[in-house]
């Protein structure tokens, strides 16, 4: 306990150091007035504690900016130092455009979570890189609407639970062991979201959600008990949010193979690659590769940027 005051007030002399100098001040005021500022000439030591500083100062979102991972760790290991909390990065993914057996999700629900925090104003500071920036993503609006709660003591139809879980991209097994997972034993229902590390158990008493609580998925034990928790889709690109739902997409694969057809000079491999697709679709199979039609399931083109609040510093 003596330790943690100790460093906490040596963090604070560290932050309030920078009142002395008559250009921190003057930075302060022009961020306040909504105006942009340019600090100069300080090394990389002395721009995290700038941001450090400020993120203590100022009471709005603040986003940090890297020019790649190696640059954003090294960030958040001296905000760490000066803050005493580890700022979240967002990390960069690979899109899946090739059929694989199986695809690991781990960056992407990390993602996921970190964009659903940041578009609730969860998020007091964040760091990025541009790649992170920049990939294209489910829009906001899409997040918003495929993420739901679930509160104790509220009702909640079974089947219509598990539909939704199908939906957001979720598999049903007889034992939860990762993210993305479901599983039932009568009116149990174990799921674990990206939203959390580590899978919660929902205890019905008909459709009335009784009791809530995070488990182990190694020892089955149940610990915390919990009121409410928030279950996110599984990966970033779901088929089943086309506007139109799975049949939407579907008539939309019907039509790129039409014009496929109708070319002087038939691709062949990218039409049989289109009709294999379509019948994985058809047929409710999983398709790890549907990364190949972001942009048909997501006509609204959306990166990390939309989900930055406007009032936040960048």
């Amino acid at each position: 306990l003596l330790r943690g005051k100790k460093e906490g007030f040596l963090l604070d002399i560290l932050l309030k150091a920078l009142e002395n100098l008559p250009e921190y001040p003057l930075l302060l005021d022009t961020l306040a007035q909504g105006q942009s500022a340019a600090v100069t000439g300080i090394a990389q030591i002395n721009r995290s504690h700038l941001i450090a500083a400020l993120s203590n100062a100022v009471e709005k979102p603040m986003v940090v900016l890297c020019q790649d991972d190696l640059a954003a760790r090294r960030l958040q290991e001296e905000l760490q130092a000066f803050l005493g909390e580890t700022a979240p990065i967002l990390p960069s993914r690979e899109l899946t455009l090739y059929d694989t057996a199986v695809v690991s999700r781990a960056w992407e629900q990390k993602r996921l979570n970190q964009l659903f925090s940041l578009a609730n104003g969860q998020t007091g500071l964040q760091i990025l890189t541009w790649e992170a920036l920049s990939q294209r993503t489910i829009p906001p609006a899409i997040l918003q609407k495929a993420a739901f709660t679930l509160e104790v003591g509220q009702e909640y139809p079974l089947e219509e639970l598990l539909d939704k879980l199908t939906h957001a991209g979720y598999t049903r097994c007889g034992m939860v062991e990762g993210p993305g997972q479901f599983a039932v034993r009568g009116g149990i229902v174990d799921i674990y979201s990206p939203a959390a590390d580590r899978p919660f158990r929902a205890e019905f008493f008909g459709d009335e959600l009784d009791t809530m609580g995070y488990f182990d998925p190694d020892t089955q034990r149940r610990s915390d008990n919990v009121e409410s928790v928030v279950v996110l889709p599984v990966g970033e690109t779901q088929p089943r949010l086309h506007p139109q739902g799975i049949e939407g997409l579907c008539a939309d694969l019907r039509k790129l193979i039409s014009r496929q057809k109708r070319r002087k000079n038939v691709n062949e491999k990218l039409l049989k690659t289109l009709e294999a697709d379509l019948e994985k679709y058809e047929n409710g199979m999983s398709h790890p590769a549907s990364d190949r039609y972001m942009a048909l399931i997501y006509p609204e083109f959306a990166t990390a940027v939309d989900f930055i609040t406007g009032d936040a510093i960048w």
